[in-house]
């Protein structure tokens, strides 16, 4: 089997765990389908011989940051909802139109710029000359893309805070739910 026989075996596998994490009705099952698929993603990583990224790849967000979220998961003890039908709103609907024709334009928009890949400064050469390979990526990572790295990390952090808020204010939205108040308070 080819290298690129191989890299479609792995790119379908992570397109099948992916909707598996988003379509699950369970978010325990979300979180196992969100570790696979970041193992897989590793793999596909590891046939480009970027093995640090690799590494860092299972160490880091299949280790910590899915861990995290099952704590996160049991922390908010989700209890089983009733699988009636589901409701879409028209604001929902017209989200996720936005939302697609976002990807879309994004889409067409990365299209058209050429891959630093193919025409960047960091060939092997460079990199070698540069120090090696992780040298480099730290490099880069902390001088030219410092920050969208640092909003990558705030929007992890808001979509856990937002969804702690979301889930506590359904809990106490329910009907029937008596609060006790201590009167040590």
């Amino acid at each position: 089997m080819t290298q690129l026989h191989l890299f479609y075996v792995f790119a379908a596998l992570v397109t099948f765990c992916s909707v598996m994490v988003v379509g699950s009705r369970n978010p325990v099952t979300s979180a196992v389908f969100l570790v696979f698929d970041l193992f897989l993603l590793a793999g596909i990583y590891a046939m480009m011989e970027a093995h640090f990224v690799a590494a860092i790849q299972v160490l880091v967000y299949a280790g910590a940051i899915v861990v995290l979220f099952v704590f996160v998961i049991m922390l908010l003890n989700l209890e089983q909802e009733s699988h009636g039908k589901v409701r879409v709103s028209i604001p929902d609907i017209v989200m996720m139109g936005i939302t697609g024709l976002s990807f879309v334009i994004i889409a067409f928009l990365v299209a058209r710029v050429p891959s630093m890949a193919t025409v960047g400064e960091m060939t092997p050469e460079a990199i070698a000359a540069a120090g090696g390979n992780t040298y480099v990526v730290g490099m880069v990572l902390f001088t030219k893309y410092l920050w969208p790295f640092e909003l990558a990390s705030i929007l992890i952090l808001l979509a856990m805070v937002a969804s702690i808020v979301i889930a506590k204010k359904d809990k106490a939205a329910k009907p029937g739910r008596r609060r006790t108040v201590n009167a040590n308070q």
